[in-house]
């Protein structure tokens, strides 16, 4: 299937590739290699064939196991896929907004860009989940977390730092979650009173953890501090970057 910017499906909304950005080493990400996603349990069966086609064979899922248990994800009965819970986030986080209070919202939306530094912060998180990533089966990587923006969001932004992708770049690809889930039921359907900045991808929040990365001498450093080799390191860029 050829590689596409964002995959047109029934039931998801934010499915976009990695792949295809140009990094300061003139080179361009690899296509068909990581998926980004919001919310895959409601998937048709042509939303599966499409995912299967493209070469999908790990799901990294970032949520919490109460998120996990209210929405299965669709592909877990495909016994060609691998699956990872990977909990980006510590404790339980609830998959339906309206169960927040108006207090926890407004403190969410107003914090979301330390939200994003506080998981690059937990350097065993990053450590944990960067290895399996390294050591996950050749082939297409498709990690999520609800809506696809903020744990996934966050992951995106990581890899495509570790890939030498330019920050203005990373912070563009980062903002069109917005738009492509004002589409998504989740989102559409938001309880009164809620700020929509909480749903909003602005670029001062992502840019809040690109200022937490950049504080280290190059982003290999930080990936050091993490607890990753240089080997790893390498065998992480191999991932992501095409050579040549």
């Amino acid at each position: 299937m050829q590689p596409t910017i964002r995959l047109r499906l029934d039931k998801a909304y934010n499915v976009r590739e990695l792949g295809g950005m140009s990094t300061r080493e003139d080179r361009v990400t690899q296509w068909h290699r990581f998926l980004r996603a919001d919310d895959i349990s409601r998937l048709s069966d042509h939303d599966i064939d499409v995912l299967l086609q493209y070469g999908v064979n790990t799901v990294i899922d970032l949520r919490s196991q109460n998120e996990r248990e209210a929405a299965p994800d669709a592909l877990l009965k495909i016994a060609s896929v691998k699956t990872i819970h990977y909990p980006m986030m510590k404790g339980n986080v609830q998959n339906d907004v309206s169960q927040y209070s108006p207090e926890e919202l407004v403190r969410l939306n107003r914090h979301l860009g330390h939200f994003y530094v506080e998981m690059l912060a937990d350097k065993d998180l990053i450590f944990g989940l960067l290895k399996e990533i390294i050591t996950a089966p050749s082939g297409c990587i498709l990690f999520h977390c609800s809506a696809g923006k903020d744990r996934t969001g966050t992951l995106a932004a990581l890899l495509l730092k570790i890939a030498g992708v330019d920050d203005v770049d990373i912070v563009v690809h980062y903002m069109s979650s917005y738009q492509y889930l004002a589409n998504s039921p989740m989102f559409v359907k938001l309880p009164r009173g809620i700020d929509s900045g909480m749903m909003e991808s602005r670029p001062e929040y992502i840019q809040e953890a690109l200022a937490y990365l950049n504080r280290y001498a190059d982003i290999e450093d930080y990936l050091q501090e993490c607890g990753l080799s240089r080997e790893q390191i390498g065998l992480l860029k191999d991932r992501l970057v095409k050579v040549g």
